[in-house]
């Protein structure tokens, strides 16, 4: 049996960006205060990437995100249940790829017991 044309795509975040918000998140298993955050690859896998922000350190698994063409703007994508919110993608200006958080037990709780989602955008800068 051939199997041609099949690859393991893994999420990648060429460069870090840094974005502030005015709530507190919840990311992987962690929820974090509002505030200035960088996120930026793992040096060791592609697939995680590292949030750092004041004292606080938080590493996530993620998938890849495509977009049909590349993006005008780096942005970080954030799921809103009710007063929870929880970052879902990562998108840098000039590419079409971006990197989507896998879903953790917080999110799950998240839209178990929040109600509808929503997606809140805050604008992002590459470092």
């Amino acid at each position: 049996m051939l199997l041609a044309g099949i690859r393991t795509v893994s999420a990648q975040l060429e460069y870090p960006v840094e974005f502030t918000t005015a709530f507190p998140f919840t990311v992987g298993d962690a929820t974090v205060p509002p505030g200035t955050y960088t996120i930026r690859p793992d040096d060791d896998n592609p697939a995680i990437l590292e949030l750092t922000g004041g004292r606080v350190t938080v590493l996530f698994l993620t998938n890849n995100a495509a977009a049909a063409a590349a993006v005008a703007r780096s942005e970080v994508v954030f799921k809103r249940y009710g007063d929870t919110y929880v970052l879902k993608t990562i998108w840098v200006d000039g590419s079409s790829t971006g990197a989507m958080s896998v879903a953790a037990e917080g999110e799950r709780h998240a839209t178990k017991n929040q109600g509808a989602e929503r997606e809140e955008r805050v604008a992002a800068q590459r470092k």
